[in-house]
This record gives structure tokens, sequence and C-alpha cells, in this order.
């Protein structure tokens, strides 16, 4: 076995266990067969170009980490999500943590209500601006 697809294997492995995901999840997550998944997992395979940009993208790990060996700098490495290219701080790491145990129904309806909530701010505001210069 290639030892490149077997490091991948494990990290991918890891991600699973992390995130409590199966390889159904993971595959739904980044629109690739079970079968593909399965691949990694097993180290037949391993995952390139768009989606290992994908893997990165859901895992919040750097697409390096999933060829990196396990080492006692394993821990260092920084998870971000790749679209937002910056590390987050500890509340919103709690939030997506919390926001990626939902249902993808529940998740949905949660993504409306903080539109909703800052719409709501957006129009409170407008309204103080309004109130504080008629005042003046």
């Amino acid at each position: 076995m290639n030892k490149t697809n077997q490091i991948s294997a494990r990290r991918i492995a890891q991600i699973l266990y992390e995130r409590g995901w199966n390889k159904s999840e993971l595959s739904r997550k980044l629109g690739v067969s079970v079968q593909a998944v399965q691949q990694w997992v097993g180290a037949t395979s391993k995952p390139s170009g768009k989606n290992l940009t994908k893997l990165a993208e859901v895992s919040g790990k750097p697409e390096y980490w999933f060829f990196m060996e396990k080492d006692d700098n394993d821990s260092q490495v920084h998870q971000k999500p790749v679209a937002i290219g910056r590390a987050l701080n500890p509340r919103q790491e709690k939030l997506l943590a919390l926001f990626e145990q939902l249902p993808e129904s529940e998740k949905e309806h949660m993504v409306n209500l903080f539109e909703e909530k800052v719409k709501e701010y957006d129009k409170l505001l407008k309204e103080l601006i309004a109130l504080k210069n008629n005042k003046i």
C-alpha cells in the first residue's frame, strides 16, 4: 500500500471520529460517492484536486494536514474554514461546533433566524439614528 494513501486514510478516519460522521455523511458533504470515501479510508486511493479542497473546507483542516504524519506538533495545526480565510475565535468555534451537530433541516432554520436577527438590528439602528438626528 502507498504510504501517502495510508497517511491520508488515517487522517480521514480521524475526521470521521472527531466529527462523529460516518462515511455516508462525509460523502454527502463532499458531493462524492460513498465508494470514493471508502477507498480513501481503505487507503486504496487518496483525495485530490477539488475533492481535497472540499474535504479541507468541511473539516476545517488545511489541505496539507491530510498528508502529514501524526506527531507532537499535530495539536498545533490550525483549524480554519478555508472559505473564511482566518482563524475563528473561541466563541465562533463553539457556535460552529454546535451548528454542525444539528440536523440539516434545522441548520437552514438557524441560518434564517440569524439573517432575520441581523435585519432587525439594522432596522433598529436606522430608527435610533433617525431619532437622534431629529432630537438634536
